[in-house]
């Protein structure tokens, strides 16, 4: 038995998989070089409605960052999950983007996705655009409009004062 151990340790090719690195603690969830790699890819293809999350200087690290804590904040309240309909709607959108169905393909390949988790990272994403719009939002300045970028950054701050960031080294 022994041998059949050693020869099996020694005979078996060497294999490492890839490791994400952890790049920061926020509140009890955790962001990587991958998330943020991710998000940054598929900004091309999902507009957000909500034109402050888009604004050219709104960095995009920071705000991978903040929608982690929105999306926190927001949990699983009903209120604030969108219908099957929109999210395939959604996801739709964000298909047409590419000009060819082997392009879309690749895309989910290198994140190593099919459909249905595209379909969930855009039902998150809807979920923190409705708590946007309803926690955030003001009856003088619609989300959809660029002005509401003001009063976006000014309440994104304040939740972020009350939320734990940390860095990993």
């Amino acid at each position: 038995m022994w041998l059949s151990l050693l020869v099996l340790a020694l005979g078996a090719p060497a294999h490492a998989e890839p490791v994400d690195r952890l790049l920061y603690v926020v509140g009890d969830r955790i962001v990587t070089a991958g998330d943020l790699a991710f998000e940054l890819d598929v900004d091309a293809h999902d507009a957000s409605p909500i034109v402050a999350l888009d604004a050219p200087d709104y960095p995009r690290e920071q705000r991978v960052l903040d929608l982690t804590v929105i999306r926190a904040l927001a949990g699983d309240t009903l209120i604030y999950r969108p219908s099957a309909e929109e999210v395939e709607g959604r996801w739709e959108a964000v298909r047409a983007t590419w000009a060819r169905a082997e392009d879309f393909e690749a895309f989910l390949a290198r994140w190593g996705m099919d459909g249905d988790d595209l379909r969930g990272f855009l039902y998150s994403r809807m979920v923190v655009e409705r708590y946007i719009r309803r926690v955030a939002g003001s009856v003088d300045v619609p989300v959809e409009s660029p002005e509401f970028a003001v009063e976006y950054q000014r309440w994104i701050t304040e939740i972020r004062s009350k939320v734990s960031f940390r860095r990993a080294p």
